[in-house]
């Protein structure tokens, strides 16, 4: 599993557009979708964790993917979302 807060700091700082940041973003969401559901058909119980902590991770970038789309923030977000979007209002 990835660091987000991380990887979105280092898209910003490297001042990578925000059409890119928003395809990163949606290949993230997509690669954890893909490896929750992976997990999910597995039966050990350390497999089913994994796919939770997936849809977790998935579930965070589509409130960050739902912000640089609508500029408000998603229903749910997280203390640690809303500094993500402090960060990302300064992306153009």
């Amino acid at each position: 599993m990835i660091d987000l807060d991380a990887k979105i700091r280092s898209l910003v700082e490297r001042n990578i557009p925000r059409k890119d940041i928003v395809s990163e973003l949606d290949a993230i969401a997509s690669d954890a979708d893909s490896r929750a559901k992976r997990f999910e058909r597995a039966k050990k119980k350390g497999d089913r964790y994994r796919a939770e902590s997936e849809r977790v991770l998935s579930a965070r970038v589509g409130r960050i993917l739902f912000f640089l789309h609508h500029g408000v923030p998603a229903q749910g977000a997280t203390d640690a979302d809303l500094q993500l979007y402090d960060l990302l209002k300064t992306v153009q």
